[in-house]
């Protein structure tokens, strides 16, 4: 039988910067002083991909669409600003597209979309930081698919040994920082259970780590969204549901050396209802939280040491309707909240020091149809 968490509601944002003027001598050395450098925001919506420019104060402008899935659990950007990838989830398919670094246009990738397991259930998309592979959760078959991904073209070729299995319900995927690690969350395990893997450097292909899944302590179902904080050291997963409330977030140290987590001290953190969006600043001293039920945000700051949450100044900030995903700028300025009632993106701007946010001005922004998931990057 087939699972279906929650209403997808088939838009996602990312938010990812290019190089208008500055060619590649910007995207090598990043020291143009005189060339425009805008900022792109794109939208996954019912049946399209928009694509957006941001302005020195934040706001997206319409730049044109693409055709896309109908419904989308994942949408990522890889590391270099290359590639967009989308899940479709009623497809069970990725579709990939490569992005113009001065104009933010899209085109698709050769062969897209890609089959990515049993339909419906293509989930969570992560890339890894090199931009080699590409992991999908498989939502209604307790899996994760894994894709190499060529470089210069985004064709995607399905790993050896893939899919890898899971746990209950894997809704997102993440990869630490360093390239080594991936992380599933298991919304209906028993235990709220984290699978985490070892990826090999060469292949790409999934061994799981000793003593995976993880334990989140929480209610079933729970665990949803995830976020890395502390340059790589923490693993913040948000823990959503209604019928058993969690409204946390569980939180866990990161082994340099093996993967493995351990829950830090206080964990799980209060947060509001129903977290669904999560997202830390690049600095990775913030995390912010979408809770959907309350339509609010809970901010925090992260201690660099320990990897504790607490609360920032004015902590919960109020939305206009139910929030359900996060996206923070590359430069750490603004952060972006995917509205799923109102149709719409709102837009704060940060302040890096205490984490407190404020709206700019016009938000929140018009998308046409409801945000649901969103994703940051920058060349």
């Amino acid at each position: 039988m087939s699972i279906r968490v929650r209403p997808l509601l088939a838009v996602a944002v990312v938010v990812t910067l290019g190089a208008a003027g500055c060619g590649s001598f910007f995207q090598q050395n990043h020291s143009c002083t005189t060339c425009t450098v805008p900022s792109f925001l794109f939208a996954s919506q019912a049946n399209t991909v928009s694509g957006y420019t941001l302005g020195s104060s934040g706001a997206p402008t319409l730049a044109g669409s693409q055709a896309g899935p109908n419904s989308s659990e994942g949408i990522v950007v890889d590391k270099s600003a290359s590639f967009l990838f989308v899940s479709d989830f009623q497809n069970g398919t990725v579709e990939a597209f490569t992005i113009n670094s001065t104009s933010g246009a899209l085109s698709a990738v050769p062969g897209s979309p890609f089959s990515a397991g049993p339909a419906p259930g293509a989930g969570g998309v992560a890339v890894d930081p090199s931009t080699r592979f590409l992991y999908v959760t498989q939502v209604n078959s307790s899996a994760v698919a894994g894709f190499t991904i060529a470089a210069g073209t985004g064709v995607l070729t399905p790993i050896a040994g893939s899919p890898f299995p899971a746990g209950n319900t894997p809704m997102q995927a993440i990869v630490d920082p360093s390239g080594k690690f991936l992380y599933v969350s298991n919304y209906n395990d028993a235990l709220g259970g984290i699978s985490a893997y070892t990826i090999d450097s060469t292949t790409g292909a999934l061994t799981p780590i000793a003593g995976s899944p993880f334990p989140t302590q929480s209610n079933f179902p729970g665990p949803n969204r995830m976020a890395i904080g502390g340059g790589g050291q923490f693993l913040y997963v948000g823990m959503s549901g209604t019928a058993n409330p969690n409204n946390g977030v569980s939180a866990f140290t990161i082994d340099p050396g093996t993967g493995a987590l351990t829950q830090i001290t206080g964990s799980p953190f209060t947060a509001g209802s129903d977290p669904q969006g999560m997202a830390t600043d690049p600095s990775g001293k913030l995390l912010y939280t979408a809770n959907s039920q309350d339509n609010t945000l809970s901010a925090f700051t992260i201690d660099s040491s320990a990897g504790t949450l607490t609360p920032a100044s004015g902590s919960p900030f109020a939305t206009s309707a139910s929030p359900l995903a996060l996206a923070i700028d590359p430069a750490g300025q603004f952060l972006y909240v995917g509205e799923s009632a109102n149709n719409g993106v709102e837009a704060f701007s940060i302040n890096v020091t205490t984490g407190s946010i404020t709206p700019i001005t016009g938000s929140p922004f018009s998308t046409g149809s409801g945000v649901s998931g969103l994703s940051s990057g920058k060349p």
